[in-house]
């Protein structure tokens, strides 16, 4: 065991370190450094303090948590703190895939970490300065628990799954699976029932220990029910892409394996067929089915392979697969000294400065203050930190500015039908969108007067009829 989790810091720590030659830059990223900062004169930010489209409606504040992580990592260390953060999270998901892996095939961790390794790729889509990260981690831990024997791994889920609710709103998920897990342990695993219980027990306190109370499953009920679809990363996945490739190939393989090899466990199952069926409604949630599924391949997939390769199906070795052997104790300390020295090298040599190459941020000098501004929704968070006096009309809070705001932000930026009755109507003063998005080129031709413009970015004076 000592070994393989010593394997797990190692390529935890590797991955994650290099991963900080990423400069910070996501545009949530500023929103939740804002609300961080309101937090410490205020309190808890629970009404909307930066837009001027629901000025002082209330806001979901089911992240608060993962706010004050990257807010302190900030205030200790301006944004490489906020990269330390990212990267220490990406050390968790990417340890705890790999992990995951091993304890399913702990005398083969190559073909283990070969298994991993779509996963791992695959979540680097989630490798983000947001809180959903966080909560990411907390699913691959999730996930590692219910791989390891006995007592103390069950009854370890109920903290985390209390710190989770805290973090980011994809608690809901794993609260969901642990009562689940839960309620067929308790039915035919006696000897486990109060680990079991205590682990219901922790999922059921989940949902009223945040600020919300059960209103933080407001959010994530949407998202999971109605998904977003305005917005890109809440489309359904798309096998032509890189990421919607990986996953395809997963599920198929998944479903191979099942196929060939079969015995799955109901903790696989619990696992993978609720994560399948999610990651079909968004490219959001395909790397947690990636997640879900490595275990049961790294278990069964080699076993799998072999059957296809023989063409006949060969003496299961299971038993022999699984017992553990130690490595030497040298072995694993220097295993887990150079995973975290790569982790904290990664983290001394990394870009000191956010990358703000893809925001306007030569129209910042030419901005008025006060409301009437229609800027694209991804430049909304990075506004709402780099000019605090120009209110937003939409950012990447998307269950505060659901019908009606985000329609009529599509409807402008769109140009569709109607576009000038919508800005007239808002009160829209100036726009500031990409020089190639509809509403630039239909302004343009409408002979509006352009403030400033860049490569990047065109600031339009509108004027209505």
């Amino acid at each position: 065991m000592i070994r393989l989790v010593a394997l797990a810091i190692l390529v935890g720590g590797a991955i994650a370190g290099a991963s900080a030659s990423l400069p910070v830059g996501d545009s949530d990223m500023y929103w939740h450094l804002a609300n961080a900062k309101q937090m410490v004169v205020r309190g808890l930010v629970r009404t909307d303090l930066y837009s001027w489209t629901v000025a002082g409606a209330p806001v979901p504040t089911d992240q608060w948590l993962g706010d004050a992580i990257l807010g302190a990592g900030y205030t200790a260390a301006s944004w490489v703190g906020v990269l330390a953060a990212r990267t220490i999270a990406v050390a968790i998901v990417v340890g705890g895939i790999a992990l995951a892996a091993f304890l399913r095939r702990p005398r083969s961790p190559v073909v283990a970490l070969a298994v991993a390794l779509p996963a791992i790729v695959l979540s680097r889509f989630l490798w983000t300065e947001r809180p959903e990260l966080f909560g990411v981690a907390c699913f691959a831990t999730l996930v590692v628990l219910l791989q390891l024997p006995g007592p103390r791994p069950i009854m370890a889920i109920a903290p985390l799954l209390i710190v989770w609710a805290n973090l980011h709103g994809s608690f809901a998920l794993g609260v969901s699976l642990v009562l689940v897990i839960s309620a067929y342990g308790l039915w035919r695993e006696p000897e486990l029932r109060r680990a079991y219980s205590i682990a219901a027990v922790g999922a059921m306190l989940a949902l009223v220990a945040t600020p919300a109370g059960l209103g933080s499953l407001s959010t994530p009920s949407s998202h999971f029910l109605t998904p977003p679809r305005e917005i890109q990363e809440w489309s359904p996945p798309d096998i032509s892409t890189p990421a919607g490739a990986i996953w395809a190939a997963l599920l198929l393989l998944t479903l191979a394996t099942a196929g060939l090899a079969g015995r799955a466990s109901i903790r696989d199952l619990v696992l993978i067929v609720p994560l399948a069926m999610l990651s079909l409604v968004a490219i959001r949630h395909t790397p947690l089915f990636a997640i879900a599924a490595i275990p049961y391949l790294a278990d069964r997939l080699p076993f799998a392979v072999r059957r296809v390769w023989t063409l006949a199906a060969p003496k299961d070795d299971d038993a022999r697969e699984r017992r553990t052997v130690d490595g030497r104790r040298a072995l694993d300390v220097a295993n887990v000294a150079i995973g975290v020295i790569l982790l904290i090298a990664g983290i001394a040599i990394a870009p000191r400065e956010p990358d703000e190459s893809s925001y306007p941020t030569a129209a910042l000098a030419s901005l008025e203050p006060g409301p009437g501004l229609f800027a694209q929704y991804d430049w909304g968070g990075w506004l709402i930190w780099r000019a605090p006096s120009t209110p937003v009309f939409v950012d990447g809070r998307l269950s505060v500015y659901r019908d009606p705001v985000l329609t009529d932000y599509i409807t402008v930026l769109e140009a569709g039908p109607g576009w000038r009755d919508v800005l007239e109507r808002r009160g829209v003063r100036t726009i500031l969108v990409r020089p190639s998005d509809p509403l630039a080129v239909r302004a343009q031709e409408l002979g509006w007067p352009v403030i400033s413009r860049s490569p990047v970015y065109v600031l339009i004076s509108v004027v209505h009829r």
